[in-house]
């Protein structure tokens, strides 16, 4: 069986911004969203990008009552995160999968609830590893993120795999293309 991994919206924003949609679907895991999440944070997703990622397996979760029980527990602990930061986390404890998630406060919180916890830049090393794109998708991606100023990654982890996959790059040629 595959690793859910649960997604925030920031990083679903992000991986759109970067062109990865796509390619993150190819990836051995089953993508999950909250439905609280996919309806009110990410509204800016094309009913066509929708239809692309469902169809590609990721999954709309509605959370059970006891689950939104335990969001708003969460949330009462911890004032700073949101209700759907919450609810994400909850989603991924309960499935015992991956949260994915570029919010400090909630990898944090995370890792003291014990549930395993990433960013998107973890997802160009899921990318890299399993050669599931051209390096130099994952190239673009990162100039991108590193170049938008809605996105909060670290610069310097960002040029350390521009780097890395600087190296690589000359397996992204294929027959027939110009050197």
């Amino acid at each position: 069986m595959r690793r859910v991994v649960v997604n925030d919206a920031s990083c679903l924003i992000d991986l759109r911004k970067g062109g990865l949609l796509e390619a993150v679907c190819s990836l051995p895991y089953r993508l999950l969203i909250p439905l609280p999440v996919r309806v009110l944070e990410v509204r800016d997703f094309t009913d066509q990008e929708w239809r692309h990622l469902d169809d590609h397996g990721l999954i709309t979760h509605d959370l059970t009552p006891d689950e939104v029980a335990q969001a708003m527990a969460l949330r009462e602990r911890h004032r700073a995160l949101s209700a759907n930061d919450c609810l994400c986390l909850v989603a991924a404890r309960a499935l015992h999968g991956i949260l994915l998630t570029g919010d400090a406060l909630l990898r944090r919180v995370a890792t003291e609830n014990r549930v395993r916890v990433h960013g998107v830049l973890w997802v160009i090393d899921e990318l890299a590893a399993a050669g599931a794109c051209p390096t130099s998708l994952l190239t673009k991606a990162l100039r991108a993120w590193r170049d938008d100023g809605t996105v909060f990654l670290p610069r310097r982890e960002i040029s350390k795999r521009i780097q890395s996959l600087a190296g690589q790059s000359t397996g992204d040629h294929r027959p027939g293309d110009a050197s």
